[in-house]
């Protein structure tokens, strides 16, 4: 006996045709994407469409295999264009009454896969696979953009433009797979999957690009450099890879030294970016030391509420480490500045305005999980979703290092702290769907 039509499913037969008929399926699964409500390969096969026609075919089918509350997401979606969309708008009205979808269960199958308790947790390039945390959310809210009309309480004077549509470029490379003898980063590509969610929503036009060798890396950073970003107000940068000594991996082996990456949008070579952020994630360790932390008995750490490890057994643990061939460092190399005065007025230093957000401190590991990634990745983007409409990202940055500090903790009782260097010279608050 065949199930009994949902009532969502009723409504989305009604408005089969004319979903096919004056959708733009392109613009639609950005903000579904953003939302949660379309998977990655999903996002990617509409993308791909050659044709309007087949964009909306594609993303109508999803629209099938989704939940009760598929409807306030597409209106939400839509309402983004509303002069455009009105006419869509008013024939989803028609047929969409909220009280009657109370009852509907949702689809038995839907396209996201969520991790399982049997995810394992590696710092990046080591072969123990300690047991997660059992008190790590796999789940996030995310928050409603701001209107237009509504404001953050900030100087704009004090803060960066962020009005442009789309705000900027994103980049993510996703090295997984390596030819070189090191380990495959299992897990990397849930990172990229919810930074690809994560920077769509933001408004940013994203790439992802997987597995590059060294002369791809290069390739892709300085095309994005080049680009005309006279209209755009940032760009992000986001590498998961293996990392040695202030240096990168590239799937072949070559390694790239960090300030090469960057000096691509410094104010010499990319001037389009001047005094607009740049922004750069790295996903990758810095070293191969373990945090094994403090035991507290307060939120507030205080000098009686600490205790720590042994020297000597600290530097026992550590020997081994470091002794390990299959352990693969990261760091960033010291940089020495003088305190001299320089530049005439108004001037700027060729490398202001950057942000480096690094997994984890100089000399130590950085975790991943094998199923919902790096614990700096996604602390990272659960807080943008639920912060970025009202704060400005240093804090939210801040409350990135509490969350992955305080939540995050291997089978070894191993900690972690990510470790963001701050070049910028104004406030950044990204505000997701404000374009005023």
């Amino acid at each position: 006996m065949a199930d009994k039509e949902t009532a969502v499913e009723k409504a989305l037969r009604k408005l089969n045709k004319v979903l096919h008929e004056k959708m733009n399926g392109f613009d639609v699964n950005v903000s579904l994407y953003g939302c949660g409500q379309v998977t990655y390969s999903e996002y990617e096969k509409i993308r791909n469409s050659r044709s309007v026609p087949e964009a909306n075919s594609e993303l109508v089918s999803v629209l099938h295999r989704r939940g009760p509350g598929i409807l306030d997401e597409l209106l939400k979606a839509l309402k983004e264009e509303e002069d455009a969309n009105q006419f869509l708008i008013g024939k989803i009205k028609e047929v969409y009454n909220p009280d009657d979808f109370k009852n509907d269960k949702p689809p038995k199958e839907t396209g996201a896969k969520f991790p399982s308790s049997e995810a394992k947790e590696e710092f990046l390039g080591n072969g123990d696979w300690p047991a997660p945390m059992s008190s790590l959310s796999v789940s996030r809210t995310i928050s409603d953009p701001l209107s237009p009309t509504e404001t953050v309480d900030f100087n704009p004077k004090m803060a960066y433009k962020m009005t442009a549509r789309p705000r900027g470029v994103a980049i993510i490379i996703n090295n997984r797979h390596f030819t070189c003898g090191m380990k495959e980063r299992i897990g990397t590509d849930r990172d990229a999957e919810s930074l690809t969610r994560l920077f769509i929503h933001l408004g940013f036009y994203t790439n992802r690009y997987d597995d590059l060798k060294g002369k791809d890396m290069h390739k892709k950073i300085k095309d994005a450099s080049m680009l005309d970003h006279s209209q755009f107000d940032c760009i992000i940068i986001a590498i998961l890879t293996h990392g040695i000594s202030g240096k990168l991996y590239s799937t072949d082996g070559d390694l790239i030294p960090v300030q090469d990456l960057t000096k691509y949008f410094d104010g010499l070579h990319c001037p389009a970016l001047i005094g607009k952020p740049k922004i750069f994630l790295l996903q990758a360790c810095r070293g191969g030391r373990f945090d094994f932390g403090v035991e507290s008995e307060s939120t507030d750490l205080g000098e009686d509420a600490v205790k720590t490890l042994s020297e000597e057994k600290y530097e026992e643990i550590e020997k081994k480490v470091l002794d390990s061939p299959e352990v693969f460092f990261e760091a960033t190399d010291s940089k020495e500045e003088t305190d001299g005065g320089g530049g005439s007025q108004g001037t700027l230093p060729v490398e202001s305005d950057f942000m480096l957000a690094y997994a984890t401190v100089p000399g130590y590991v950085s975790w991943r999980n094998s199923e919902y990634g790096s614990w700096f990745i996604k602390a990272f983007v659960d807080t943008m979703f639920e912060l970025a409409p009202s704060e400005h990202f240093t804090d939210i940055l801040i409350e990135v290092n509490r969350r992955v500090a305080n939540d995050f903790q291997s089978k070894g009782r191993n900690k972690q702290i990510p470790s963001p260097v701050i070049m910028l010279t104004r406030k950044l608050y990204f505000r997701p769907g404000v374009y005023k």
